[in-house]
């Protein structure tokens, strides 16, 4: 948020929404792909760190998921613009079959995956669909195990029509008895994110990438949550620098723990100075909290742990990345009970830090006159209405006034109401017929005066998510140079 000398004074345009008629995705010719290649990317999303292609064959030699009788039912939109959702899951369901096929997590197995990475499954025209890693590894009973399935109704692909083709094995039934991942299991399982819509109707089948022919796994960087006297976000890339400055190990009995002393992290909040850890402080004392990302906890005393290289927040263990259940830290050490070694460190922080000596101080008050900055806005809501990609919307116009006492900069800040939305609006939205940059100043506005702000969307032709996309316009306004 900006923050200014003058007082501010923030005008806000809320609830805006465009709809985008849904597509569907083109499948390719039937009896396609008949093996798979698993890849695993670096943090830039190029740099392979891993690859393994396996065909039919192969991926029977994984665990096999499906008794090859069951069927397994996805639900497609419900057209009831009354019952988006339909929890009794009893309309417009699709029986995929009676299935055999292997789990998502095996294959991703195969090249590594971590808590904060993401994998997407592509066809081979490229249509895919991305998911998290706890959806991938430990899914929801409701949703059940994402299955890549080559097998279907006795026929093995290429034979197999939907081959291959993502499932999602539900663990729990409709009141018919149907293993159904329906569109309200999607909804209470999934982050929004992943969810799938033909236009304004949620559908769990469109998550069913048909023809599979890829698995990408993209790393994607951590961060640890330092708070104390201040808090400070340390990502990957710093912890790893920090690891080549001040590493220390522990030989367990034949692995090798690597990471960086917990106290030197203490350090980094105890006080005003990032670079030094306060040892005056620490003989005051105050508790040492390590919390896990399932909020599981052990407690320090700050004397136990002041320049103590043997407690350690290790990131690697025989030189690789930790296992998932103890990625990305976990707090290692001779003198620690197997209890106390906190592993998914999420964050660490100092409990009854003291404050530090008083010192006497005198208050001054004066009376200062600023000039105030101020706009207000002539509407508070638009409605673009329906656009689908490739089209434009009408313009719509938002007239700003100077309220204020002095001449201002008008700047846009657009807030999506989730990713998908935000992504839409940096892409689509135009402003005087320029595209949408949250730095640039669209108006300068004298004291007293109006200046219109046209705005109109121009949706990209390759757009494909549907559904309403929400978002707030925040005007500010600052004092002209």
């Amino acid at each position: 948020m900006k923050r200014w000398d003058l007082v501010a004074v923030v005008c806000v345009l809320a609830l805006l929404v465009a709809v985008i008629p849904g597509t569907m995705p083109v499948a390719a010719d039937p009896g396609g792909t008949t093996s798979l290649t698993i890849t695993r990317y670096d943090f830039d999303g190029t740099t392979v760190l891993g690859t393994v292609t396996m065909n039919v064959t192969e991926l029977q030699t994984l665990p096999v998921q499906g008794d090859g009788s069951t069927h397994y039912y996805l639900q497609g939109p419900t057209m009831d613009p009354l019952n988006l959702w339909d929890p009794d899951e009893t309309l417009n369901l699709k029986d995929k079959g009676a299935l055999k096929g292997t789990d998502v997590a095996d294959l991703c197995d195969e090249v590594g995956m971590y808590p904060t990475d993401e994998v997407e499954v592509l066809a081979e025209d490229d249509f895919g669909q991305t998911f998290q890693y706890v959806d991938v590894y430990d899914p929801e009973p409701e949703q059940g195990k994402m299955v890549v399935c080559w097998w279907k109704d006795g026929d093995l692909v290429p034979t197999y029509d939907d081959g291959m083709q993502l499932v999602f094995f539900a663990e729990t039934t409709n009141g018919s008895g149907q293993y159904v991942f329906g569109n309200w299991d999607m909804n209470q399982t999934l982050p929004e994110d992943n969810h799938h819509y033909w236009g304004d109707y949620p559908s769990s089948n469109g998550l069913s990438v048909k023809y599979i022919d890829r698995i990408n796994v993209y790393s994607h960087e951590w961060e640890l949550t330092l708070d104390g006297d201040s808090t400070y976000v340390m990502d990957q890339p710093e912890f790893e620098e920090g690891v080549g400055c001040h590493e220390v190990t522990w030989d367990d009995g034949g692995d090798i723990w690597s990471g960086i002393p917990l106290w030197r992290l203490v350090g980094y909040v105890d006080d005003d100075n990032v670079h030094d850890f306060n040892d005056d402080l620490a003989a005051e004392g105050y508790e040492v909290k390590v919390t896990a990302v399932d909020d599981y906890s052990k407690t320090f005393a700050s004397a136990d742990v002041a320049r103590n290289d043997d407690m350690i927040i290790a990131n690697t263990l025989n030189g690789e990345p930790l296992a998932a259940n103890k990625f990305p830290l976990r707090l290692v050490g001779p003198d620690l009970t197997g209890g106390q070694k906190v592993g998914q460190i999420a964050t660490i922080e100092l409990v009854g830090l003291p404050e530090g000596d008083a010192s006497a101080s005198l208050g001054a008050t004066a009376n200062v006159v600023l000039p105030t900055v101020g706009i207000g806005l002539d509407r508070d809501s638009i409605d673009y209405g329906d656009v689908g990609p490739g089209e434009s919307s009408d313009e719509e116009t938002v007239n700003v006034t100077n309220v204020g006492t002095t001449d201002v900069d008008v700047t846009l800040q657009v807030i999506g109401g989730n990713g998908v939305a935000q992504d839409f609006y940096e892409l689509s939205l135009h402003l005087d017929g320029l595209l949408f940059d949250p730095l640039a100043v669209i108006a300068h506005i004298l004291v007293g005066n109006t200046e219109d702000v046209v705005t109109q969307l121009h949706v990209p032709s390759n757009w494909s998510h549907g559904g309403a996309q929400e978002a707030e316009f925040i005007f500010w306004a600052e004092a002209s140079p």
